[in-house]
Order: C-alpha cells, then structure tokens, then sequence
C-alpha cells in the first residue's frame, strides 16, 4: 500500500507500508536510510520522536497523476529526514 506522509513542517513524502499492526505501521520513505515506524494515539498518528504526522493512503490505480507531481519526492524526503531527526 502506498501512502504520502505530511510533516507538520509541511513536508509531504511518499511511503510504502512494510507491515501494519493494530496502532502501528512501519513504512519505506523515500530519501530514508531506515525504515519508520508510526504509532496511533487516539486519532493521531505520530513518529518515533512523537511528532505528529498525517497520513494520506493511495491506491495506485486511482491516482495515475502522481508520477507526473512537479515537486521531487526524494528531495522533499531528505529534507523530511532533517527535519524529524
């Protein structure tokens, strides 16, 4: 399942989801060296340094448009990892 992850920096990175549990997802990010994983807490979701993040879930049929986005995914995702670290 693919996914976009927005930052409350207002850093948008797309993700793939390796494994999903009842609260728990851990994703692929572009531009990261490691995978993530994000916690719900209620109805927020949230990185391992407990900042808030939101979630947007593709599926990949549906939006045909996304490879032609004009910003750079792994450009936008390394500043992402900057920002979270």
């Amino acid at each position: 399942m693919y996914l976009l992850i927005r930052f409350s920096a207002g850093i948008i990175v797309e993700a793939v989801v390796l494994a999903k549990g009842r609260n728990r997802l851990r994703v692929a990010a572009a531009g990261f060296p490691d995978t993530i994983e994000l916690k719900q807490s209620g109805s927020q979701w949230l990185t391992s340094n407990h900042q808030p993040v939101e979630l947007d879930f593709l599926m990949s049929n549906s939006h045909p448009r996304l490879g032609s986005s004009s910003s750079n995914p792994a450009r936008v995702a390394g500043a992402a990892a900057s920002a979270i670290q």
